[in-house]
């Protein structure tokens, strides 16, 4: 019988040999050839590459078919800051007392011909306004129109000491225009706004103003006290006076 013609390697896999036949009688060049084809493992199937898929794509796939919110329907609501704890009056007073002894208690001020006013920085504004009004009720006055410096000095220290004593508020003091003063200006409207922003009127004056026409306009002063209880410490009444014992 005649062989059958091999053209390839792989045409040995379909020949059949019998079962009493040994591989060894193969030719040596069939032995390895059918060798290579046992150890050659079997196909394996290439993985499927894993598909990254950007973030950016991902969230526009996940937001297909929502309607874009026109920016001027959206309210942002901003949270609110803390409210400040509220001071009580004694922590008020026991701040006056500090900046009064480490010297920072000061006066804003303003001074003209026709208009001067002073007060104590951080002093509410309202409260400045209703004193500029002359919307406080004046409870008591002095006239200090004819005197010299000194006499004045004196008058306003005696007057505003007891003024405080009896828990007044608001009080008048008249200084004048000065039309008959050298220059016709009034040199005590001028040297009341360096008095009472100095010890020891500081101590005890909150704020002070030129008066409503009513009330003498530009030749008088309103001038607001403090409550007692917001005083910390001993007043010296005798700063450049000698009136005693000290409050």
């Amino acid at each position: 019988m005649a062989k059958k013609k091999m053209n390839h390697l792989s045409d040995l896999k379909g020949l059949k040999f019998k079962e009493d036949k040994k591989e060894e009688h193969f030719p040596k060049a069939v032995r390895k050839a059918l060798e290579t084809i046992k150890k050659k493992p079997a196909p394996v199937k290439p993985e499927e590459p894993e598909i990254e898929v950007d973030d950016d794509q991902a969230f526009m796939d996940a937001m297909v078919g929502v309607d874009r919110m026109d920016k001027s329907t959206v309210a942002i609501q901003k949270p609110k800051p803390a409210p400040a704890p509220k001071k009580s009056e004694e922590d008020e007073g026991k701040e006056y007392l500090s900046s009064l002894v480490s010297g920072k208690i000061e006066f804003e001020l303003e001074y003209s011909d026709e208009f001067m006013f002073g007060y104590v920085r951080g002093t509410d504004s309202k409260v400045f306004q209703k004193l500029k009004m002359g919307s406080f009720s004046r409870e008591s006055h002095i006239d200090l129109h004819g005197m010299n410096s000194e006499q004045a000095f004196d008058n306003l220290l005696f007057f505003i000491r007891e003024s405080f004593l009896q828990g007044k508020r608001c009080v008048l003091a008249v200084t004048g225009r000065g039309k008959n003063s050298p220059g016709g200006h009034s040199v005590l409207k001028r040297e009341i706004q360096e008095w009472l922003t100095r010890d020891p009127f500081r101590r005890v004056v909150l704020a002070f103003c030129t008066a409503q026409p009513k009330d003498g306009g530009a030749g008088a002063v309103y001038i607001l006290l403090r409550k007692q209880k917001k005083v910390q410490g001993k007043v010296k009444w005798d700063k450049g006076i000698n009136w005693g014992k000290d409050l």
